[in-house]
């Protein structure tokens, strides 16, 4: 079951919020809003009546009431308990004395009246004067007796690691916690840590930053960061973990208002409502959700690809299924294709080629002369005016409900020059295509003059990269798109099956 983290963006990123009974690190540089989001989830829990807990390890609850000054949030509502817990500051050659400053303010909800608390909210009437040893023992035993509810923030974790220099010790005791959060108090938490990597050269102990030693063992982590923009500040959000959760991996950006934190953009396509788009499904499940539907009717979609990552596999089963669909496919191959491939694809998916060809259903310009004669297979395309005149034919003999154009762009330039290829790409689209067409334009950009690649990017209304990472596996993004995920990156899986390729997250 989810729980609301009280920021709505975020909830949808997290597929609902955060999983219930879990323990969720929220991770960054000081000022990246991490004591605000938790807070965020504490207000949502208020509003729905559950007892809630925050406990700040490293600001005074004066300071905490600064903080979340300029905030709607109700620190004064009877089902919040605010607790101040650090460890006191020591003057000898340890780093801190054996003792600890405890500040409360909220209900008692102890489990049998012991309390060790050592100074009230305003500072003053002392409980007792006795120092608790700030200890794993001690700090389990005090979380176990007085820190309770449905929801629970520690604010930060990084305030406890002074409790041993030991790393495992430390470790130890943030296990034993979430252990304690999760299953006797049947809560649901979240750390905050300030995020560093460990400075070897300087840290002759080899410690670590309490980030780096949990977020291992925690359900999930979510990243706040910062990043200068063309001399803007900007603040970053990103879920790296979430066990469990089918989440947006996608970087968002993090902005302040009354309410705590927004989390931008809602959206990043246009809505809906305003387009007027037609979809040709793929038939690839994964990548029509991807594209928002498919490829846009009436429009170009560009591929780029690395040179190392398989196109032609995945770009004729797509073309199987469109043809499937009724539509018809007029193919310009790349230049070293030869027709046994798509012909073996084709077959293998219960569609003959030659079939198709004399149906008026596939036609291929044949840019080197290695398929068979047929009225559909176009030779005479060494130029511009070969080209043109034979997709003028493809568009006035085809049968289908619609066109298919899969056009390998490096062939094309390699047939034609750069600035030929720039004008019948701009011919094709103003001239030929029908609203019920789609042109999709092939490519490797590195292997394109840069202002050829540029143009094809700005004219084509959906975008998508292909790669190959050096462990082997396949992504794609979408980087352009009225519709869809843009930005978001799929991996790529080949199968020995029927679909025989999917796009998953």
């Amino acid at each position: 079951m989810a729980v609301s983290t009280g920021i709505d963006k975020l909830d949808e990123i997290l597929d609902g919020g955060f999983q219930e009974n879990r323990t969720v690190l929220v991770t960054g540089p000081p000022g990246t809003g991490k004591s605000t989001l938790s807070m965020n989830f504490l207000q949502a829990g208020l509003e729905e009546g559950s007892p809630c807990t925050y406990v700040s390890t490293e600001q005074t609850l004066d300071e905490l009431r600064d903080t979340f000054e300029p905030f709607s949030f109700d620190l004064e509502n009877e089902l919040l308990t605010v607790i101040s817990l650090h460890a006191r500051p020591g003057s000898g050659s340890e780093q801190y004395e054996r003792g600890t400053i405890v500040e409360t303010h909220g209900t008692d909800r102890s489990d049998d009246g012991e309390q060790y608390l050592l100074r009230t909210l305003e500072g003053t009437n002392e409980i007792d004067d006795h120092r608790i040893e700030f200890s794993p023992s001690n700090l389990r035993e005090f979380f176990r007796l007085n820190v309770s509810g449905d929801r629970v923030v520690i604010d930060s974790i990084s305030g406890l690691q002074s409790v041993s220099q030991n790393d495992n010790t430390y470790r130890r005791l943030l296990l034993d916690l979430i252990q304690l959060l999760n299953n006797h108090h049947d809560a649901t938490a979240v750390f905050t840590a300030e995020s560093s990597q460990p400075q070897y050269d300087n840290n002759p102990l080899g410690q670590f930053s309490a980030d780096e030693l949990t977020q291992y063992n925690l359900h999930g982590v979510i990243r706040l960061h910062r990043e200068r923009l063309r001399g803007s500040d900007r603040r970053l959000l990103e879920v790296t973990k979430m066990r469990g959760v089918d989440y947006d991996s996608r970087q968002f950006e993090l902005v302040f208002d009354n309410g705590g934190i927004r989390i931008l953009p809602e959206n990043r396509t246009f809505s809906s409502e305003f387009l007027v788009a037609n979809h040709i499904p793929t038939g690839i499940d994964g990548l029509d959700s991807l594209l928002g539907g498919g490829f846009l009717a009436g429009e170009s979609t560009v591929l780029q690809h690395d040179g190392k990552a398989e196109v032609g596999g995945i770009l004729y089963i797509i073309l199987s299924n469109l043809l499937s669909s009724d539509m018809s496919v007029a193919l310009l191959p790349r230049i070293d294709s030869q027709p046994l491939f798509p012909q073996s694809v084709f077959e293998r998916l219960g569609t003959s080629m030659d079939d198709l060809l004399d149906a008026d259903r596939l036609f291929v310009f044949d840019h080197n002369g290695v398929w068979e004669d047929h009225q559909n297979i176009f030779k005479s395309i060494a130029d511009e005016r070969g080209i043109k005149d034979a997709m003028t034919t493809v568009h006035n003999r085809s049968r289908g409900d619609g066109v298919v154009m899969a056009l390998d762009t490096n062939t094309l330039a390699h047939m034609l020059g750069a600035e030929p290829t720039r004008r019948v790409c701009s011919w094709l689209q103003s001239t030929v295509l029908s609203p019920s067409d789609t042109v999709v334009d092939i490519h490797n950009p590195a292997l394109l003059q840069e202002d050829l690649t540029t143009f094809h990017v700005d004219t084509a209304s959906q975008v998508l990269e292909t790669w190959l990472n050096d462990s082997g596996l396949q992504y794609v993004q979408l980087r352009k798109s009225s519709t869809g995920d843009v930005g978001a990156v799929r991996l790529i899986e080949y199968l020995d099956r029927s679909p025989y390729v999917r796009v998953v997250t």
